[in-house]
């Protein structure tokens, strides 16, 4: 017998409820401004500085996610992985390196592994470890796979530890079996093992990333289940064909997974930076790339808030509670944290690695094909919104999950997406109508209010300068067919954020949002198209 809360009304109703908060924030000015005009103003005034006060928050998480990031990138973690075997070493390395620098990290790392003392059988084998690397690969050509396939060869992992799979869509496999043949012929013998499936389209399931990988992943599994590495052995990372993982993802993954007694239940998140073609992409799409990238920097300080997003690594043992990933959904990566988290009924956490992945900007032939295709990524990550009804339903029925902890996950699930979508056009618009009352505009309180506000909003640009400082230190160097020109353009650029936030980031989520209110929903996963115009170099 069907519940209520798994009908198809319910579930109806719930998907809808964000696309109705975000239409009805949006035009509530329209309304409000002529009714209760004062009312509007203090509540514009009021949004404006709650906005600034999220901004300089923010913008503290970029700070110390920064120092973070580049901490982790400086470490040989494949030295301090040696150093697993003995609990005292590893101690002993981390009391130095804090007494040398008296960095925070150090000492979070010394007090994680002081937890540990007397508990060695805690501490997994490292050289049990097997990495999966999975590239999720659709009409890429070679000029996109081999980079990713040369950043795992630079990685300072053990190869013989390393398998490469190739997850391919059959409707390319023309261009993919002839590029496959050269890389298994070039790069094949380097590593464990180089396997590559293909995925054609079933019945139920909807053309895009998670029933690709996940077709791999189940092939991949059904060949490797006799071969004598257990599940609870082997961690998967999903990729996209354009994902080049810095060269200390391996060794940092495998740190953290051997060192936690609850190491089964944590899903492993690096941070992806959209920076491969920084150089090449029109500025609105630099600004994107550039956003996107640093959230996740913003997200990793708050776990609680950090959500599987593009590259992330799960146990093979994981994989096969959740049976891969979901295969009839248009965001694979997002949905995977959820269809996780209730699979181990509440007891399951997001670990931020502070490592990075490089992934490519969206680009295309011209600018206006660039913007084009830019709004297009956006729609799709937007379409996240669709496991609200996911969420809400299964919070209902695992009851074994604290109460509030469960109002919580559906709360920050419906306001991320709310904001998302609305946020930016009621601050751009929630003023126009107090400008038209006139009666409103000769108060001495519109007055001080406009000055007010047009002031904290202008205090709110501290962020621009922090991103702006922030990506100098983490761009690839400046093709050399580029001048001082492009260094004014990387500053410049930012005037266009406002426009950006309103048309690239809220027009997007708003459109996917009044789509499920008209039942109008996105039939397929949309390929980004991946282009460069220049070698892809990364600062270690």
């Amino acid at each position: 017998m069907t519940r209520w809360y798994e009908s198809k009304k319910f579930e109806r109703f719930i998907e809808i409820l964000p696309g109705i908060a975000s239409w009805l924030f949006i035009l509530s000015p329209i309304v409000v401004g002529f009714v209760a005009p004062q009312f509007l103003g203090a509540f514009i005034l009021f949004f404006a500085i709650i906005w600034l006060g999220k901004a300089l928050n923010i913008s503290r998480h970029l700070i110390i996610g920064f120092t973070k990031l580049r901490r982790n990138m400086k470490i040989d973690w494949l030295e301090v992985l040696r150093k697993t075997e003995s609990i005292k070493k590893l101690e002993s390395y981390w009391e130095k390196r804090y007494e040398s620098h008296h960095r925070l990290g150090d000492l979070k790392d010394l007090t994680t592994i002081k937890n540990l003392e007397g508990a060695q059988s805690k501490i997994k084998n490292w050289k049990d470890i097997y990495h999966v690397a999975i590239f999720a690969v659709s009409n890429e050509r070679i000029d996109i796979t081999e980079p990713s396939i040369k950043a795992l060869l630079d990685s300072n992992y053990p190869k013989d530890k390393i398998i490469v799979v190739f997850a391919a869509e059959s409707r390319f496999k023309e261009g993919f079996s002839k590029d496959i043949a050269i890389l298994q012929k070039k790069y094949g013998h380097y590593f464990a093992d180089f396997r590559y499936y293909y995925h054609k389209e079933k019945e139920g399931e909807v053309i895009g990333k998670g029933a690709n990988i996940t077709n791999a992943g189940r092939n991949f599994w059904a060949e490797y289940r006799d071969k004598g590495i257990a599940p609870e052995n082997m961690i998967v990372t999903t990729l996209d064909a354009d994902h080049l993982p810095n060269s200390q993802y391996f060794a940092r993954l495998s740190y953290l997974y051997v060192i936690d007694p609850n190491r089964s239940r944590k899903t492993y998140q690096p941070i992806p930076l959209l920076f491969n073609n920084i150089w090449d992409v029109p500025a609105v799409n630099r600004i994107a790339a550039v956003s996107a990238s640093f959230w996740q920097v913003i997200e990793g300080m708050r776990p609680y808030k950090l959500r599987t997003f593009a590259a992330h690594a799960q146990t093979m043992e994981t994989l096969l509670i959740t049976d891969f990933w979901k295969v009839d959904t248009i965001v694979e990566d997002g949905h995977q944290y959820w269809r996780t988290y209730f699979a181990y009924n509440g007891d399951f956490h997001m670990v931020p690695m502070y490592i990075p992945v490089y992934q490519d900007a969206v680009l295309g032939n011209n600018l206006w094909e660039s913007t084009k295709n830019q709004y297009k990524q956006k729609r799709r990550w937007s379409w996240g919104v669709t496991d609200l009804p996911f969420v809400v339903v299964n919070c209902i029925k695992h009851n074994e999950i604290p109460l509030f902890e469960r109002i919580l996950q559906v709360y920050r699930q419906f306001i991320s997406f709310f904001t998302w979508a609305s946020a930016s056009f009621f601050l751009a618009t929630s003023w126009i109508p107090l400008a038209l009352n006139k009666g409103y505009q000769d108060t001495v309180f519109a007055h001080n209010a406009t000055i007010y506000a047009s002031d904290v909003l202008t205090y709110a640009w501290f962020g621009v300068f922090v991103n702006y400082w922030i990506s100098l230190f983490l761009f690839p160097p400046k093709p050399k067919k580029y001048g001082y020109l492009k260094n004014l353009e990387m500053v410049v650029q930012w005037i266009l954020a406002p426009l950006y936030a309103i048309f690239i980031l809220s027009l997007p989520a708003l459109e996917s949002q009044t789509r499920l209110i008209m039942n109008k929903r996105l039939g397929s996963f949309w390929i980004t198209p991946k282009i460069r115009k220049s070698e892809v170099i990364h600062k270690s």
